[in-house]
């Protein structure tokens, strides 16, 4: 045995690595040896227990045991061949190994599953994954699922999802089980450019064996989103002959009828996930506009039906649609799938009642400052009525700023009746609508009505409105649900009353406001500034109307994105 020199000081800091490697060079000069792993073609591999044991609970209990391989010191392993028993080896006693292509590293796994080191497992996964291609994603997810390779399988789906649109073209996908391609075209993560893609998707896996696979169309045509295809291409699908059996052709005509009708009472499919865009929409008069934060661009959407539409009014984002409530007229509703506007007949939210959407309910608080009371109601979408739910004295004040977080709505400000005047307050409450009652929170650092603000995780952020003597205000604060406290924060660079605050990809945006305001600022958390983003462009507005805007974040589709480009 070659004598070893002793660890030097400037190694220390290397200490585990270098130890490693003298392990393995005993290893390979057979220096205290005391079980030997014989590989399934009989060649012989020396090793030490305390090595294995420490590497795998596999050893632990094959080595600890009152089984054979303990006492006879061999362990025979008849499903792993020499090269892969000797790289799991040099794994074990370096923490590295050499892995010569694909089936190299898929043998790797197979062994480290079966040894029960996870390590080299995971290391032999992070080679397969630097090479997925279009063609092998999917039996590498397969093959990843099955010996519970965790971040191979999750790195991998994503591939697949990424690219989906060229993966289904792979004989790989193709060959594929009928449960297996139904897994992947129900997810709401597949990258497509549209929804017809999917139907295509199904047809060409059909072809593949048409005897024999026709049966499975149904099953699978069922996740095919109609009411998001186009109707020029349902009116196609409709002569296709795999849809002329089964219930197939109801559902396409069902969808033509509700895409002809796009009436207020139909309820729509959600886009896929990769089909939606974020974005800001911004409402004027009768104007509507979208902004892409990502792109800095702005886009003209179709034109509300109500042109009253303007600092007074609330706009609410639920399932995925657009609510604006304009006073005592009719509330509009807002379609991101077809661009379009339907009149809500019989919804109304008048200027006293202020609104949001908890737990996917609309609730408002109307208030009589007079009598000192507060109503809490709740909007039944089946039978549009309101329904009451509390009255009480508690956050009886107009003017105030109601945002909607967890189970809460929060009313926060406004203007409460004094000895017959109406005093700006800081006090701020919120009401819980599952226990269904009144909290006292902390107040706000300053006095303010007409504000207006957004939640975000564990955070309430409040900004500008009027202060005590009915200045416009620029200071902005952020309210800590779990410490129940106030802090200010960077201010506004223009003063603006009854604006609207979103959150879109986690960057907050103010716009619009009582002065005509059309510039959006956006907040830096990091310099604890805002800074003007944008401007709502007015090239298509005449210069008489000069509407103000609210906004809302919304999710527009892919289909609507291709029509305004």
């Amino acid at each position: 045995m070659e004598v070893l020199d002793p660890i030097r000081e400037s190694e220390q800091a290397s200490f585990c690595v270098e130890l490693m490697k003298r392990h393995n060079m005993q290893r390979e000069q057979d220096y205290m040896c005391d079980i030997i792993l014989v590989a399934k073609d009989g060649k012989e591999f020396k090793a030490h227990r305390n090595v294995l044991s420490a590497a795998s609970p596999f050893f632990v209990k094959l080595l600890q045991s009152d089984m054979k391989e303990k006492k006879e010191g061999v362990a025979r392993f008849e499903e792993i061949s020499a090269p892969i028993l000797e790289d799991v080896l040099e794994f074990v006693y370096t923490g590295s190994v050499e892995i010569n292509g694909e089936q190299n590293a898929k043998d790797l796994i197979i062994a480290a599953d079966y040894l029960l080191l996870e390590c080299l497992k995971a290391f032999s996964g992070g080679f397969l994954e630097q090479r997925l291609t279009s063609s092998n994603c999917i039996s590498t997810f397969y093959f990843a699922e099955k010996y519970k390779c965790a971040e191979l399988v999750s790195n991998s789906r994503k591939f697949v999802y990424d690219n989906f649109a060229t993966v289904a073209e792979s004989d790989k996908f193709l060959n594929l089980e009928a449960k297996e391609v139904e897994s992947w075209i129900s997810s709401d993560e597949i990258s497509v450019a549209a929804e017809e893609d999917v139907f295509k998707i199904i047809e060409k896996w059909i072809e593949q064996s048409k005897s024999e696979r026709k049966a499975k169309f149904e099953e699978l045509f069922r996740h095919v989103r109609l009411v998001l295809v186009s109707r020029d291409f349902l009116l196609d699908v409709v002569t296709n002959e795999l849809v002329r059996d089964g219930h197939c052709l109801q559902k396409v005509l069902a969808a033509i009828e509700l895409i002809n009708c796009a009436s207020e009472d139909t309820l729509l499919q959600s886009p896929r996930r990769r089909l939606r865009t974020h974005a800001i929409v911004a409402c004027g008069g009768k104007y509507t506009l979208c902004y892409f934060p990502e792109q800095n661009k702005w886009k003209h959407l179709a034109d509300g039906l109500s042109e009253k539409r303007g600092e007074r009014t609330q706009m609410i984002k639920l399932h995925d649609q657009l609510y604006a409530f304009t006073g005592d007229s009719n509330a509009e509703r807002y379609d991101p799938v077809y661009d379009s506007w339907a009149s809500l007949r019989g919804l109304r939210l008048s200027s006293t009642k202020l609104a949001a959407v908890v737990r996917g309910q609309i609730y408002a608080i109307a208030v009589n400052i007079w009598a000192n009371k507060t109503t809490i109601e709740r909007f039944d979408v089946g039978l549009r009525s309101w329904e009451t739910i509390l009255f009480s004295d508690k956050g009886c004040r107009n003017e105030s700023c109601v945002v909607a977080a967890g189970n809460c709505l929060y009313v926060l400000g406004g203007k409460r009746l004094q000895q017959g005047s109406r005093e700006c307050v800081a006090k701020a409450e919120r009401f819980d609508t599952v226990q269904n009652e009144w909290e006292e929170i902390g107040d706000m650092q300053q006095e303010r009505s007409y504000a207006f603000g957004v939640a975000t995780p564990g955070k309430i952020f409040v900004a500008g409105g009027r202060g005590r003597w009915g200045e416009a205000l620029k200071t902005c604060e952020v309210y800590s649900i779990s410490t129940n406290e106030w802090q200010f924060i960077g201010s506004l660079n223009i003063a603006r009353s009854c604006g609207s605050m979103v959150c879109v990809n986690g960057t907050l945006y103010v716009l619009g406001g009582s002065l005509s305001e059309y510039t959006v600022e956006s907040y830096n958390p990091i310099m604890n500034e805002w800074t003007q983003k944008t401007a709502i462009p007015e090239g298509k507005i005449p210069p008489k109307e000069k509407p103000s805007f609210k906004g809302c974040a919304l999710k527009l589709s892919k289909a609507v994105l291709d029509k305004l480009n």
